[in-house]
């Protein structure tokens, strides 16, 4: 019978630390493994129970938060030589295109492309003519 212990999970923070995981990522897998073994309530830990509770996660989080403690618990469950309790993450599909209010408008095109001609920034109205031909995505984050 198999049942989540705090040894363990010493253990697994130990290994954590070894393969010099960060110290956010170290927390949160203690986190989600510790979440884990507070839902199972000391019952068995079986493919089953570990399903049930994949089953529990999409209910209440998106699909990357459900991916994100999966790969922790599928990482305990390896460190422990537990590889039936593997459990398969949710498949997401990447989203191609954006939003269609994040476009620019054909007048927002031309508005800008005048103001930089207006400055007589020839290089910026060449790169924004770039971006908009190739549908290069240019990113906020930058």
């Amino acid at each position: 019978m198999r049942k989540i212990t705090t040894e363990q999970i010493a253990r697994y923070k130990g290994y954590l630390i070894d393969e010099e995981k960060g110290k956010v990522t170290i927390e949160k897998y203690i986190h989600d493994v510790l979440t884990f073994a507070e839902w199972l309530g000391g019952r068995e830990l079986t493919k089953t129970e570990a399903l049930e509770y994949k089953s529990s996660l999409v209910e209440r989080y998106a699909a990357a938060t459900v991916n994100s403690v999966l790969s922790s618990l599928n990482s305990f469950f390896g460190y422990n030589e537990w590889y039936d309790l593997k459990v398969k993450s949710l498949k997401i599909q990447r989203q191609m295109f954006c939003k269609s209010e994040t476009e620019l408008t054909k007048e927002e095109y031309q508005r800008l492309l005048k103001a930089a001609e207006d400055k007589r920034n020839e290089r910026l109205s060449l790169v924004m003519q770039t971006i908009c031909a190739t549908g290069i995505r240019v990113s906020e984050d930058i």
